[in-house]
């Protein structure tokens, strides 16, 4: 059976202001770091055969500690990363509210199938998200997926077959973790979802 950590990155700059990261590369503030550093020292007595990550710096800046306590170097897979919010990139949701009302009514109309202008919808982050993870957390043993708040929403809602966004929502902090296992028989067991650390 597998045991899939999922992890939200640490905290940036553009996280405290409420910016629409998506996939532009927004490094962790001095927050960050200490969260990245406290996600190490959390994980000591949890031997991880795997760590994987985003391409996307905050999320690498997270893995990288966690790797290193466990002697693993970090697989990058481009699914994992944030959903792509196209021209809402670097403002903040009112601001991006102002700017493109039109686009903003049909992401109210249709919040899993529209688009922001030139990004991608939340069922588009949904299928590639549920991919990874099925792929990453097949098999035996313990797997660290560190990704994003959006890519964590996605990924649990299809893992566990559960009605989606908007009806649906998980809280995902930064530097969190959440836990599922993932049986041979195709079977999805929540353990926990928004923990500061994997044990507590």
């Amino acid at each position: 059976m597998g045991e899939l950590y999922l992890i939200r990155h640490g905290q940036t700059a553009w996280n405290k202001e409420y910016r629409m990261q998506g996939d532009i590369d927004v490094p962790l503030d001095d927050v960050g770091r200490r969260q990245a550093e406290r996600l190490a020292r959390a994980f000591r007595g949890i031997p991880l055969r795997a760590v994987y990550a985003s391409p996307l710096s905050r999320a690498m800046q997270t893995a990288a500690p966690l790797a290193q306590a466990q002697g693993l170097e970090i697989t990058v897979d481009a699914r994992l990363k944030e959903r792509h919010w196209g021209a809402y990139q670097g403002s903040t949701r009112a601001e991006a509210s102002r700017l493109y009302p039109e686009a903003e009514e049909e992401l109210r109309r249709a919040p899993r199938t529209a688009r922001p202008p030139g990004g991608e919808s939340f069922e588009d982050v949904c299928r590639r998200v549920d991919a990874a993870l099925r792929e990453i957390g097949a098999g035996e043993g313990k797997v660290a997926a560190v990704c994003h708040g959006g890519s964590i929403v996605a990924g649990l809602q299809m893992l566990l077959g559960i009605g989606g966004w908007p009806m649906t929502r998980f809280v995902i902090d930064n530097a969190s973790v959440s836990l599922v296992d993932l049986t041979p028989r195709g079977e999805v067991i929540a353990h926990f979802i928004n923990r500061n650390e994997p044990g507590a």
